[in-house]
């Protein structure tokens, strides 16, 4: 004998797969909290695509879970790090080369002046310290009298006597020297001496050197005179 298809039938069925249904509606809806974790994700479950803006913040990340390996090329830009985020601390030793970093970015300021050596440039300037030391831009041979001897002189030195015997002063044209040397001319006799002063006296004003020979005490004697820029 066939089974029939009556109404109570369709109705219980009906009636079954409603509550089916809402059992399974009501269980999902009623999952604990923070039951679903990475052990319930299938591998690459979780996509970019499927996370939302701004979902992802650096409290809600554990220390040390992004690594290089896992950002992609060029990820990580100025603009997405707060300012004093990278510090030396944070560098591996050689990651920062000369091809990483941009033309201009390091200047003086940004550099002790203790890690840097002494450059090209500055050597050179020693040595023209050391030349010109060897080849002064003015010097003189002068008599007592204050007279230049101009076979023994350059740079056009002018000397005139003081306002007290043994008094000279020194110039040259178009130079405020900032060193100089004078050296007594021994004439024969006595044990002479000299001396100079650079930057200006009441005798000598400034830019002149004014130069004192001495004979036992002041008095007129020869010398030579050096001035250095």
């Amino acid at each position: 004998m066939k089974p029939k298809i009556t109404y109570a039938n369709v109705v219980s069925t009906i009636a079954l797969f409603l509550a089916l249904t809402g059992a399974t509606a009501f269980a999902i809806d009623q999952l604990p909290n923070k039951s679903i974790g990475a052990k319930q994700l299938r591998p690459g479950a979780v996509i970019a695509d499927k996370i939302r803006k701004n979902a992802v913040t650096a409290p809600k990340l554990k220390p040390e879970a992004v690594k290089s390996g896992k950002l992609a090329s060029f990820a990580v830009k100025e603009a997405k790090l707060a300012n004093g985020s990278v510090t030396n601390l944070k560098l591996a030793n050689g990651s920062v080369s000369t091809e990483k970093i941009a033309p201009d970015a390091v200047t003086g300021a940004q550099i002790a002046e203790s890690t840097v050596g002494q450059v090209p440039a500055a050597n050179h300037a020693n040595t023209a310290t050391f030349s010109e030391s060897g080849n002064p831009v003015a010097f003189a041979s002068v008599d007592q009298s204050g007279n230049v001897d101009p076979a023994n002189s350059k740079g056009a030195i002018s000397v005139k006597e003081g306002n007290e015997a043994g008094i000279y002063c020194v110039s040259a044209a178009s130079l405020s020297p900032r060193g100089a040397q004078v050296t007594p001319r021994y004439n024969g006799s006595g044990n002479v001496n000299a001396f100079l002063t650079l930057g200006g006296t009441a005798s000598c004003p400034a830019p002149q050197v004014e130069v004192r020979t001495y004979n036992g005490a002041l008095a007129k004697a020869p010398f030579y005179v050096v001035l250095y820029r």
